[in-house]
């Protein structure tokens, strides 16, 4: 749990601003946009800061982040200009994003530009990044794995063979409890609430462990 505590800080740090900007006072009631303009900067810039500690690039983090809270699709010439970015960093980005399924290309009939939209529901959006992740990373490296398993045989009794062998194939272990676990909580199409159900239900088994 310690290692979520700095990311969880920056995100109820982010929501505290965030809220105290969407306060709009007497003074200010006749200009509401100017406040949800300032919110929704200050989320696109903390989720752009926080992407580099899940090793992601800031811009394409950006770019997600504006479609996201806006809520409504977006030529490129407007994510440029929000973002002050060049055409060609946006079009790469947004087709990056396109490739995770986080975000949607849309052009409405008779109009010759494009439009980009962002999946506004949360836990679809962090669903399919999960999603994205294993098949990126952990897939191939557990392939990788089993690739180099494979060049040692069984037959050679050398200790230090042996030994790579053990050693590769507890690592798999790992690999191969983290894919069971995706698969039960990930790998079919779920509601929120039942992924919530499902959580619940883990934590009380194991609470019944511990008691015995």
């Amino acid at each position: 749990m310690t290692g979520l505590q700095p990311l969880q800080q920056s995100i109820l740090g982010m929501s505290s601003k965030i809220l105290e900007i969407l306060k709009v006072d007497m003074s200010e009631a006749g200009e509401p946009n100017v406040n949800l303009r300032k919110a929704q900067d200050l989320f696109v810039l903390e989720w752009g800061r926080m992407s580099s500690s899940w090793g992601i690039n800031r811009t394409m983090a950006q770019i997600h982040a504006l479609l996201f809270v806006t809520g409504h699709p977006l030529e490129v010439n407007a994510i440029m200009d929000r973002l002050q970015i060049s055409r060609g960093n946006a079009s790469m980005n947004l087709r990056e994003l396109m490739d995770w399924g986080i975000v949607r290309r849309f052009r409405q009939p008779g109009d010759r530009k494009d439009t980009y939209f962002s999946e506004t529901d949360p836990y679809q959006m962090f669903l399919r990044v999960v999603r994205e992740r294993k098949r990126r990373e952990l897939d191939p490296t557990a392939d990788a794995i089993r690739e180099v398993l494979g060049k040692l045989p069984d037959s050679d009794p050398s200790q230090e063979v042996q030994g790579l062998r053990n050693r590769l194939s507890s690592l798999l272990e790992i690999f191969d409890l983290i894919d069971v676990a995706y698969n039960q909580v990930f790998g079919v199409e779920r509601s929120m609430d039942e992924i919530l159900a499902l959580m619940s239900s883990v934590k009380i088994d194991n609470r019944n462990l511990g008691s015995k």
